[in-house]
């Protein structure tokens, strides 16, 4: 029986090899080719319908996860004031848990770095839990070597008075240490752009909002 069934497969190919070669010179299309192609997307696409239920099973079991972390992370808050920057979007909101209190356009880092001999500074808003370290009213800035450089300007010593500058910070600034600060700017017209040297810069309207609502101690959450 076997070798019936060969001696006939035989028989077939070779009539199929009889009208395949005129049929691909005729058509200029290797139908040979074509037909395993299309049996093995025919194969692709019953095995992903058979990953299918378990996709939407995985997919749920996801979203579930999701939901709960977003409940614990809002429950852990739910009498807190807090700060949450987003840099990518350059926004800032003032939540007490679920609840927005404020959301601000500000400018974050722009990520660039400044070389100087072996020197190298990285202008971005670090990301991660931070805390106000302490508030002040009519911040003056002290100009890091970084701002001279920049400016193709020589380094003054220290204590050179060439280093403070007034005005620029707004008026206030929280602290939120490692030289980071959230402050006003005299260029409101950037908020919403990433062009601080690190900095979160806010608006005079938005700061004030700030400075008296958020007490040292308060926790910043840069994501």
């Amino acid at each position: 029986i076997q070798s019936l069934g060969i001696i006939v497969l035989a028989a077939v190919v070779l009539a199929v090899a009889g009208l395949y070669l005129p049929v691909r010179q005729s058509l200029e299309v290797d139908l040979l080719r074509v037909g395993v192609e299309l049996y093995r997307s025919r194969r692709h696409a019953a095995e992903l319908e058979r990953q299918v239920p378990q996709l939407e099973d995985e997919i749920a079991k996801l979203g579930h996860s999701v939901e709960k972390l977003a409940g614990q992370f809002a429950s852990a808050f739910s009498n807190e004031l807090y700060i949450a920057v987003n840099p990518g979007s350059n926004r800032l909101y003032l939540r007490r848990g679920q609840q927005e209190l404020l959301a601000a356009l500000i400018s974050t880092g722009t990520n660039d770095t400044l070389r100087s001999g072996k020197r190298r500074w990285v202008f971005d808003t670090p990301r991660g839990v931070m805390t106000v370290l302490r508030k002040k009213k009519d911040p003056v800035w002290l100009k890091p070597d970084w701002a001279f450089l920049e400016a193709g300007d020589s380094v003054p010593p220290r204590d050179s008075p060439l280093r403070v500058e007034r005005g620029v910070l707004g008026a206030y600034m929280l602290d939120l240490g490692g030289g980071v600060m959230i402050h006003g700017t005299p260029h409101e017209d950037k908020l919403g752009r990433s062009v601080s040297h690190g900095c979160i810069r806010v608006g005079s309207a938005d700061l004030q909002v700030l400075y008296d609502s958020v007490a040292v101690g308060t926790r910043v959450y840069i994501f």
